[in-house]
Protein backbone atom coordinates (compact mmCIF):
# COMPACT_ATOMS: atom_id res chain seq x y z
CA UNK A 1 0.00 0.00 0.00
CA UNK A 2 2.80 2.53 0.37
CA UNK A 3 3.20 5.00 -2.14
CA UNK A 4 -0.46 4.25 -3.43
CA UNK A 5 -2.56 7.91 -3.31
CA UNK A 6 -5.79 7.69 -2.45
CA UNK A 7 -8.41 10.50 -4.03
CA UNK A 8 -10.83 11.15 -0.93
CA UNK A 9 -13.12 13.22 -2.98
CA UNK A 10 -13.61 10.44 -5.96
CA UNK A 11 -14.12 7.82 -3.17
CA UNK A 12 -16.79 9.76 -1.41
CA UNK A 13 -18.29 10.79 -4.83
CA UNK A 14 -18.83 7.11 -5.62
CA UNK A 15 -19.70 6.64 -2.16
CA UNK A 16 -22.76 9.27 -2.53
CA UNK A 17 -23.78 8.09 -6.03
CA UNK A 18 -24.59 4.67 -4.31
CA UNK A 19 -26.69 6.32 -2.14
CA UNK A 20 -30.57 7.41 -2.92
CA UNK A 21 -31.15 10.79 -3.76
CA UNK A 22 -32.90 11.78 -0.79
CA UNK A 23 -29.79 10.02 1.60
CA UNK A 24 -27.29 12.15 -0.93
CA UNK A 25 -29.14 15.54 0.00
CA UNK A 26 -29.13 15.04 3.34
CA UNK A 27 -25.25 14.24 3.53
CA UNK A 28 -24.49 17.21 1.07
CA UNK A 29 -26.38 19.21 3.49
CA UNK A 30 -24.88 17.73 6.35
CA UNK A 31 -21.39 18.51 4.70
CA UNK A 32 -22.37 21.73 3.18
CA UNK A 33 -22.43 22.90 6.61
CA UNK A 34 -19.12 21.96 8.17
CA UNK A 35 -17.30 22.10 5.49
CA UNK A 36 -19.34 24.77 2.53
CA UNK A 37 -16.06 24.12 -0.18
CA UNK A 38 -16.33 20.20 0.14
CA UNK A 39 -20.07 20.16 -0.89
CA UNK A 40 -19.44 22.24 -4.10
CA UNK A 41 -16.51 19.90 -4.68
CA UNK A 42 -18.61 16.92 -4.32
CA UNK A 43 -21.65 18.30 -6.01
CA UNK A 44 -19.80 19.26 -9.26
CA UNK A 45 -18.68 15.61 -9.43
CA UNK A 46 -21.66 13.67 -8.36
CA UNK A 47 -24.01 12.40 -11.41
CA UNK A 48 -27.49 13.25 -10.98
CA UNK A 49 -30.88 12.53 -12.64
CA UNK A 50 -30.93 16.30 -14.05
CA UNK A 51 -27.42 15.82 -15.67
CA UNK A 52 -29.26 13.61 -18.29
CA UNK A 53 -30.05 16.98 -19.90
CA UNK A 54 -26.51 16.87 -21.79
CA UNK A 55 -27.25 13.83 -23.02
CA UNK A 56 -26.90 14.04 -27.09
CA UNK A 57 -29.76 12.43 -29.18
CA UNK A 58 -27.42 9.09 -29.84
CA UNK A 59 -26.36 8.74 -26.16
CA UNK A 60 -30.36 8.77 -25.81
CA UNK A 61 -30.92 6.42 -28.20
CA UNK A 62 -27.77 4.12 -26.41
CA UNK A 63 -29.49 4.35 -23.14
CA UNK A 64 -32.83 3.56 -24.26
CA UNK A 65 -31.49 -0.11 -25.26
CA UNK A 66 -31.09 -0.72 -22.06
CA UNK A 67 -34.05 1.08 -20.08
CA UNK A 68 -37.56 0.59 -20.48
CA UNK A 69 -39.60 3.56 -21.70
CA UNK A 70 -42.19 3.30 -19.39
CA UNK A 71 -39.12 3.36 -16.59
CA UNK A 72 -37.84 6.38 -17.96
CA UNK A 73 -41.69 8.10 -18.18
CA UNK A 74 -41.88 7.28 -14.69
CA UNK A 75 -38.84 8.83 -13.55
CA UNK A 76 -38.96 12.45 -15.31
CA UNK A 77 -42.23 13.28 -13.01
CA UNK A 78 -40.00 13.48 -10.67
CA UNK A 79 -37.20 16.01 -12.82
CA UNK A 80 -37.41 19.98 -13.62
CA UNK A 81 -39.14 20.87 -16.37
CA UNK A 82 -35.89 21.81 -18.30
CA UNK A 83 -34.75 17.88 -17.53
CA UNK A 84 -38.12 16.57 -18.74
CA UNK A 85 -38.38 18.88 -22.35
CA UNK A 86 -34.93 18.53 -23.13
CA UNK A 87 -35.18 14.30 -22.85
CA UNK A 88 -38.81 13.99 -24.10
CA UNK A 89 -37.52 17.13 -27.40
CA UNK A 90 -35.05 14.21 -28.48
CA UNK A 91 -37.78 11.30 -28.95
CA UNK A 92 -39.99 10.93 -32.02
CA UNK A 93 -43.81 11.45 -32.52
CA UNK A 94 -44.73 7.84 -31.56
CA UNK A 95 -42.14 7.86 -28.36
CA UNK A 96 -43.57 11.56 -27.17
CA UNK A 97 -47.09 10.28 -27.25
CA UNK A 98 -46.29 7.54 -25.14
CA UNK A 99 -44.20 9.66 -22.66
CA UNK A 100 -47.03 11.66 -22.33
CA UNK A 101 -49.75 9.37 -21.38
CA UNK A 102 -47.33 7.72 -18.49
CA UNK A 103 -46.58 11.26 -17.31
CA UNK A 104 -50.69 12.28 -17.29
CA UNK A 105 -51.43 8.61 -16.01
CA UNK A 106 -52.39 7.92 -12.33
CA UNK A 107 -50.30 9.05 -9.41
CA UNK A 108 -47.96 7.03 -8.68
CA UNK A 109 -45.84 7.34 -5.01
CA UNK A 110 -42.89 9.17 -4.83
CA UNK A 111 -40.88 6.44 -3.98
CA UNK A 112 -41.39 4.22 -7.34
CA UNK A 113 -40.36 7.67 -9.11
CA UNK A 114 -36.78 7.75 -7.28
CA UNK A 115 -36.21 4.04 -7.81
CA UNK A 116 -37.28 4.74 -11.51
CA UNK A 117 -34.41 7.37 -11.49
CA UNK A 118 -32.40 4.90 -9.36
CA UNK A 119 -32.58 2.32 -12.42
CA UNK A 120 -31.30 4.51 -15.04
CA UNK A 121 -28.86 6.28 -13.37
CA UNK A 122 -27.32 2.70 -12.44
CA UNK A 123 -27.39 1.99 -16.54
CA UNK A 124 -26.11 5.63 -17.07
CA UNK A 125 -23.34 4.87 -14.54
CA UNK A 126 -21.91 1.44 -16.17
CA UNK A 127 -22.67 2.93 -19.72
CA UNK A 128 -20.82 6.27 -18.65
CA UNK A 129 -17.86 3.35 -16.93
CA UNK A 130 -17.61 2.00 -20.33
CA UNK A 131 -17.20 5.50 -22.25
CA UNK A 132 -20.34 5.10 -24.37
CA UNK A 133 -22.36 8.24 -22.98
CA UNK A 134 -20.28 10.93 -21.73
CA UNK A 135 -21.74 13.56 -19.58
CA UNK A 136 -20.30 16.85 -19.98
CA UNK A 137 -21.52 19.50 -17.51
CA UNK A 138 -19.29 21.99 -19.18
CA UNK A 139 -21.60 24.29 -21.73
CA UNK A 140 -18.51 25.35 -23.72
CA UNK A 141 -17.48 21.67 -24.45
CA UNK A 142 -19.92 20.57 -27.82
CA UNK A 143 -20.55 16.90 -27.89
CA UNK A 144 -20.76 15.87 -31.54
Amino acid sequence: MKGKKIDGVKQAVEMLQGLDLASQQTLLADIARRDPEMAIKLKQQLVTFDDLQYLTVSMMKRLLQDVELDTLGLALRGCSREVSDHLIGMFSSGMKRDIDDILKGKPRPLSEVMDAQKKIMDVVMKLREKGEIILSKDKSERMV
